[in-house]
């Protein structure tokens, strides 16, 4: 088996075990039901701020160590998602609740990792597309086994969220084991052999000038001579940094990024307390199939990162004009929401927001 087939195996494999968090389907319930027996208000306004902020602190760290760290990185924040789950388990107090919380925050955003160490480890940037589309599919798969999985307990118990925590830790005890199985990235320094290299995968059309190039190396190579490791280091990151943006097309698609996956995020955060407000409105009767729904959005995103994968498109003349039109309908499909009385309305915009952005994200990359 080619080595990056065999890397993408270990990678996909880990992702299905992280992604099978029962919990995450029925936070809010849970939440606001007598395990944790806090108040709708309390869990909109200040758990979900605290999970938000946590996973914007966590994604800085990730984003500043990873490069050099990109396992035992995957180990620990695994290993932080395992400890809050156990935090919220049994009778949590409404300390335990908001450190929890802000663990899953931290956490919520490791599959990056995942992704950033696939690439890493796979030279033919060739593969980058089909090894994305199969470990996404293989992310969305588990989403669908522990919504699946959350569905069954709550209809089987009765509407009692008790053990949802405990699935949630078990699941990312293996992934913990998984990751400890991953090979061993090879260490990154910035040495004179490193630094030469300007032109990396993501910009090895970038300059052209050779002799600028050069001359650039050169001084690099001067400047190094006088620094200890930790300033090169710096030197390194922030030499990354103005190379990578220096390209036009990693300029505009950052910008987009930031843009469209804050608003990712936040609508993950906060369709759950949507979903328990409006059962709890006046009048309501509906009944809460969040493990259906998170089911049905996760297989077929599954299917669409993976079709998305194989379609064969000059992404290059045609890239910028899908993901306008998918940015927009998503857009326009979460607006929706607010007009909707029924949870079935919302379910369904929510489905079609999930395939949708699965399939941009893919063809991003």
């Amino acid at each position: 088996m080619e080595s990056w087939k065999i890397i993408t195996f270990n990678v996909a494999v880990y992702m299905f075990l992280f992604e099978i968090r029962p919990l995450e389907t029925y936070l809010t319930a849970y939440l606001t039901g007598p395990d944790g027996n806090v108040s709708l208000s309390e869990v909109a306004n200040t758990m979900e701020s605290i999970r938000s902020y946590s996973a914007l602190t966590a994604t800085v760290i990730m984003l500043a160590v990873s490069e050099y760290f990109y396992k035992p990185a995957i180990i620990a924040f695994t290993a932080c998602s395992f400890i809050a789950y156990i935090l919220m388990s049994g009778s949590p107090s409404l300390t335990h609740l908001r450190v929890g919380v802000a663990g899953i925050g931290a956490t919520n955003n490791a599959y990056i990792l995942g992704f950033s160490y696939l690439y890493s480890q796979i030279s033919d940037r060739q593969q980058y597309q089909k090894a994305t589309s199969i470990v996404s599919a293989s992310l969305q798969l588990g989403i669908f086994c522990g919504s699946v999985l959350s569905q069954i307990i709550v209809s089987t118990s009765g509407g009692i969220y008790t053990i949802l925590p405990y699935c949630n830790a078990s699941a990312m005890f293996l992934a913990v084991i998984c990751a400890c199985l991953f090979p061993a990235k090879k260490k990154h320094s910035f040495r004179l052999e490193n630094v030469l290299n300007e032109n990396t995968r993501l910009l090895e059309k970038g300059f052209k000038n050779k002799t600028e190039i050069r001359e650039k190396d050169i001084l690099i190579i001067q400047s190094i001579k006088y620094n200890n490791s930790v300033k090169n280091t710096i030197k390194g990151l922030l030499f990354d940094f103005k190379t990578s943006y220096s390209n036009k097309v990693v300029l505009k698609r950052s910008i987009w990024y930031i843009i469209s996956m804050g608003s990712h995020f936040q609508i993950l955060t906060n369709m759950n307390v949507l979903y328990t407000y409006i059962v709890n409105r006046p009048g309501n009767h509906d009944v809460l199939l969040n493990g259906y729904a998170e089911a049905t959005i996760s297989l077929c995103g599954a299917v669409g990162a993976y079709l998305i994968g194989k379609l064969q498109l000059d992404w290059v003349y045609y890239g910028d004009a899908v993901t306008a039109v998918c940015s927009s309908f998503m857009g326009i499909l979460m607006m929706s929401c607010y007009y909707h009385d029924h949870l079935f309305l919302i379910y369904l915009s929510y489905i079609l927001y999930g395939i949708v952005s699965q399939m941009v994200f893919v063809s991003n990359l």
